[in-house]
C-alpha cells in the first residue's frame, strides 16, 4: 500500500491532478502495483478525502494540550508520538491535521504503523490538503519516500 502511496506524491503535484478512482487504478495497475495493494491503498486515500472535507476543523479553534488516549498511546509507538507533536511545534500541522494524522495511522494494521510510514501518512495529509511543509522538515518527511535525506 505505501509503495503505491508514494507513487502517487511523486506522480501527482496535487490531488486534483489525480484521476478518479477506476481510471487511477488503472493506471496503477499499469505500473505495476499488485490489486490489493491499489485496493488498500486507494480505501485509504478514500478515507483521508472523507476526513478532508473539514471533520476535524474545530481542532484547530481549540485550546489546550493534546494528549494521546489509551489506543493511540498502545498503537503508536513514542516516536511516531514525537514526530506528531514535533511536526505540530514547528508549525508543518495545524491541529485539524494532526487529527487526520492520527486517524489515517489507527486505520493503518499495526504491524504497518512504523515511524517511515507515519512520515508518509503526513506527506499524504499534507498533498491531500495542499499544505506546505517547511523546507528542513519537508526534506526529513521526504526521507520516508527515497531512504535518505537529499540536503548537505
Amino acid at each position: 500500500m505505501f509503495d503505491v502511496l508514494a507513487y502517487l506524491l511523486e506522480e501527482f503535484n496535487n490531488p486534483a491532478a489525480c484521476p478518479q478512482r477506476d481510471d487511477l487504478g488503472r493506471q496503477l495497475t499499469a505500473a505495476g502495483f499488485e490489486n490489493d495493494e491499489i485496493s488498500d491503498a486507494l480505501d485509504w486515500l478514500d478515507g483521508l478525502n472523507q476526513l478532508n472535507d473539514g471533520a476535524y476543523d474545530g481542532a484547530n479553534n481549540a485550546s489546550g494540550f493534546r494528549c494521546f488516549s489509551n489506543e493511540e498511546s498502545h498503537r503508536l509507538s513514542s516516536d511516531i508520538r514525537g514526530l506528531i507533536v514535533f511536526l505540530e511545534a514547528n508549525g508543518a500541522l495545524s491541529a485539524a491535521q494532526r487529527e487526520m494524522l492520527i486517524d489515517r495511522l489507527l486505520a493503518m494494521p499495526d504491524d504497518e504503523i512504523t515511524l517511515p510510514t507515519a512520515k508518509l501518512a503526513t506527506l499524504m495529509v499534507l498533498w491531500a490538503q495542499g499544505a506546505e511543509v517547511p523546507i528542513l522538515l519537508g526534506e526529513e518527511l521526504l526521507c520516508a519516500l527515497h531512504g535518505e535525506l537529499t540536503m548537505q
